[in-house]
């Protein structure tokens, strides 16, 4: 099973080589048969599952491709937002953005329960990590070709005592943010920050507690701890989607789609960073 975690970082590493110089194939622009070699090298199954279990990606991958391409399209639709982009744009490409991911979603907890049920929750969760760290990796490389590139922060990247004031200078360039609207906004910035340390930790180091070798637990834990991390990043979706809602009922659906662009790049990189430290 060190396949897993050898394979991903080599991928994340390829992924974010391409989004430095804007060029490379997208995981979700993959032929099936490509991304099918990809996920063979960071898997591994026992022989006398294989022909199962790679018949079902199969399906899973043939379920997925207009779920999966609807959602990378409405990414890419929502990092492309400025402040040139109107209220009723800018809120349209925002919550078809959150739709899109809840679907895909819902498509991954579905064919993780097929697994789990036909083969055992050690295999499952292997699959379900793969499938997550692809999936944010191709939403970072998403982020990696627009102007958001220029604002990577990334957690532990300055000093402890820096940090609250070099983030707040980084979103306020990012987000171009108007000096009327900034008391409106950092009022429920304040808010949502507070909600989602506590459930993914400040440095979004929880995520790292379902980053570890399956092989190491039992079936049943395994099993487990795939349905925790399918009801954290559903509730992580949510509560993105509670706080655009509220940024836009506050400061107008424009600034509030650059803030949940933002937020999203951002939360992407510190889970790619925790899920490679463990």
């Amino acid at each position: 099973m060190k396949r897993l975690g050898i394979s991903i970082l080599t991928v994340t590493i390829l992924v974010s080589a391409y989004g430095q110089h804007g060029k490379g194939v997208a995981l979700a622009s993959m032929t099936g048969g490509d991304r099918l070699s990809l996920v063979k090298n960071s898997i591994t199954i026992p022989v006398w599952h294989e022909k199962g279990f790679w018949t079902l990606y199969e399906e899973y991958l043939d379920k997925g491709a207009d779920v999966s391409n609807n959602s990378y399209r409405s990414l890419q639709g929502l990092a492309e937002t400025d402040v040139t982009t109107s209220d009723r744009e800018a809120l349209d490409q925002s919550l078809r953005m959150i739709t899109n991911r809840f679907e895909l979603l819902t498509l991954r907890e579905q064919y993780y329960a097929q697994f789990a049920n036909a083969f055992n929750g050690v295999i499952a969760l292997q699959f379900l990590q793969t499938e997550a760290m692809l999936d944010m990796m191709e939403c970072s490389h998403t982020y990696e070709a627009t102007r958001w590139k220029t604002y990577r922060f990334r957690p532990n990247a300055v000093d402890e005592a820096q940090f609250n004031s070099a983030k707040e200078n980084t979103i306020r360039a990012a987000l171009s943010l108007p000096d009327d609207k900034a008391d409106a906004f950092w009022n429920v910035y304040s808010q949502y920050e507070e909600e989602c340390d506590a459930l993914l930790g400040a440095d979004y180091n929880m995520i790292s507690l379902y980053a570890g070798d399956p092989s190491d637990f039992t079936p049943g834990l395994a099993k487990r701890l795939g349905y925790d991390l399918l009801r954290i990043m559903k509730r992580e979706t949510k509560l993105k989607e509670k706080y655009f809602k509220k940024m836009s009922d506050t400061v107008g659906s424009t600034l509030a789609a650059r803030f949940l662009a933002w937020e999203d790049y951002y939360s992407l990189e510190s889970k790619m960073h925790a899920w490679a430290d463990n």
